[in-house]
């Protein structure tokens, strides 16, 4: 069956499973499931764990097949597998389907796994661990959702803090959970009486943002400009090539002219987008950036991205990273004149 990561601890409260497979992008999260799955695991006898990763030589046949030679006085066993790529390859694929269908006794095997795209979840080894086994979703904390759970975690440490000490939180470990965790597990040390001050919080957390390509073309798609140039600074500082960014910002830019011209021809907005591919969660963002658009701030985001793609492929003189700030906000701001600071 597949199961949210809310409802796990439920689950677990009415008996072990023998094959959990947990995935998600956030590795916090996807963390702690497992760690509630071992947790209760321990409690009911499994006191030894091996590990592996599933890389491209891994010996699934070998390494599952041992799982049926246990002694008879062996203890009971936890393996975890951890699939980095989320394809476990065609043995793989085949040693999970047969392991769903006949699971080892006295063992609880637990997969991992990031998020899976559609394709790979439609597998015939994925639909037998949901059909067999229990799926476990962890879900993804956006940005907008961050400080919510940042407020949370505080509560559950036990902290008390005033708005704002959440709102720096968010602001130094935006796109990176396991950071902001660290930093409240930190600051359950360092705050008085459980106070969580701001002079504490600006002292004592450092900078761990981590931003991606794609955070880029969401905050530029969601018309947020501020944010799109903050993930863009990060991006920078962080040695992401610059063709990378391009390819992301370009990539909505052809999405967008694409929706533009077929509604121009006279297709309704959500048939437009179904004919796109664009997932459902997706559509309101889409919906309100093409309403923010007209005939001319689509044409000038075209030539803007014609111009930047020159500059940074060194076909046009200036500065790659002040091309991507102008294109990220004839994105975010149409209409609006961009004078691009340095950055």
């Amino acid at each position: 069956m597949k199961l949210p990561a809310d409802k796990l601890a439920s689950q677990l409260g009415k008996g072990l499973a023998s094959v959990y497979f947990v995935t998600g992008k956030e590795p916090l999260l996807v963390g702690e499931a497992i760690d509630k799955i071992r947790s209760a695991a321990r409690q009911q006898g499994y006191d030894e764990r091996d590990a592996y990763t599933a890389e491209a030589r891994f010996d699934w046949k070998g390494t599952l097949a041992g799982l049926d030679n246990l002694s008879l006085f062996a203890s009971r066993k936890i393996v975890e597998v951890r699939l980095p790529t989320g394809k476990p390859g065609q043995q793989g694929a085949a040693a999970l389907t047969d392991l769903v269908s006949n699971p080892p006794p006295d063992t609880l095997f637990i997969l991992s796994a990031p998020y899976l795209d559609k394709r790979t979840t439609s597998s015939k080894w994925a639909k037998a661990l949901q059909a067999d086994g229990v799926w476990v979703t962890v879900p993804e904390v956006y940005a907008n959702q961050l400080p919510g759970w940042i407020a949370a975690r505080l509560k559950a440490a036990g902290l008390t803090f005033d708005r704002e000490i959440v709102d720096v939180l968010a602001s130094r470990v935006e796109g990176n959970l396991l950071a902001a965790q660290q930093e409240i597990n930190k600051l359950a040390l360092l705050a008085d009486d459980g106070r969580v001050t701001e002079e504490v919080v600006r002292q004592s957390v450092a900078d761990g943002s981590r931003f991606d390509v794609y955070q880029l073309a969401d905050a530029a798609l969601a018309q947020d400009f501020a944010r799109a140039a903050r993930v863009l600074l990060g991006l920078r500082r962080e040695g992401v090539a610059a063709p990378l960014v391009l390819w992301a910002i370009a990539r909505e830019v052809n999405v967008l002219v694409s929706l533009w011209a077929s509604i121009d021809q006279g297709t309704p907005a959500a048939k437009a987008m179904t004919d796109a591919r664009i997932w459902r969660n997706k559509q309101s963002v889409y919906g309100r950036a093409l309403q923010s658009h007209n005939e001319a701030s689509i044409r000038k985001m075209v030539e803007c991205a014609g111009r930047t793609d020159r500059v940074v492929k060194g076909a046009a003189s200036g500065q790659p990273w002040n091309a991507l700030l102008e294109l990220a906000g004839a994105v975010a701001c149409p209409g609006r004149f961009l004078t691009v600071a340095t950055i």
